[in-house]
């Protein structure tokens, strides 16, 4: 069972204490300023100028709260919700629950959320968990900032998206966007949805 073989990974001890075991440690660089979640924050979410004004700014798997700081010091901390396993920083914006454990009771609705909560090679259960329960929360016109079908789990986020009546931009198509210092590998990996249409069932 993948479940069951990826709880070892829901501890606090893998994800904020034992990052040189994860699986791209160069990439993450500490979860700081040269990060890519930091650079997909600071230089695509911080650019919409068309975030819907109802609904919370979530950063899912908020870590150390270095990117997700963007985001609290542009919408303010009574918009923005971070959820992660553990809080080390006691951030006051930070909700600490295993997404495994969400349920009706957490519902909220989001303007605009980035998933980068564990990763599909370690935790894609828990992943793709977080990526149902945010996008079924969108607002219509809100945004969800996560990755693309090349996830490494062949994960189908695509068709699901566009399910739950959302238009898929990949990064790589998004012009001017490879100019911005976000390395090849990021673009083509990462997409930005917009909830613009009912749900297809």
């Amino acid at each position: 069972m993948i479940k069951l073989s990826e709880q070892k990974y829901y501890s606090e001890d893998f994800w904020f204490n034992s990052m040189h075991l994860h699986e791209d440690n160069i990439e993450v660089n500490n979860y700081g300023k040269d990060y890519y979640g930091y650079k997909l924050i600071e230089r695509i979410a911080l650019s919409l100028s068309d975030v819907p004004e109802d609904g919370y700014i979530v950063f899912l798997g908020s870590h150390n709260c270095n990117t997700f700081n963007l985001l609290i010091d542009r919408y303010g901390s009574d918009r923005c919700l971070g959820i992660d396993i553990a809080n080390p920083l006691n951030n006051p914006c930070v909700k600490v629950k295993n997404i495994m454990n969400f349920d009706k009771s957490d519902d909220i609705p989001i303007s605009f959320v980035y998933n980068d909560l564990g990763s599909f090679v370690h935790t894609p259960i828990a992943k793709w968990k977080a990526q149902v329960w945010a996008a079924n929360n969108v607002v219509p016109n809100g945004y969800f900032l996560g990755r693309n079908d090349f996830n490494t789990a062949k994960m189908p986020v695509e068709s699901f998206m566009t399910r739950l009546g959302f238009i898929n931009n990949h990064l790589l198509g998004i012009e001017g966007l490879l100019n911005t210092g976000l390395d090849f590998k990021t673009l083509e990996g990462h997409m930005l949805s917009k909830r613009c249409l009912p749900k297809f069932y």
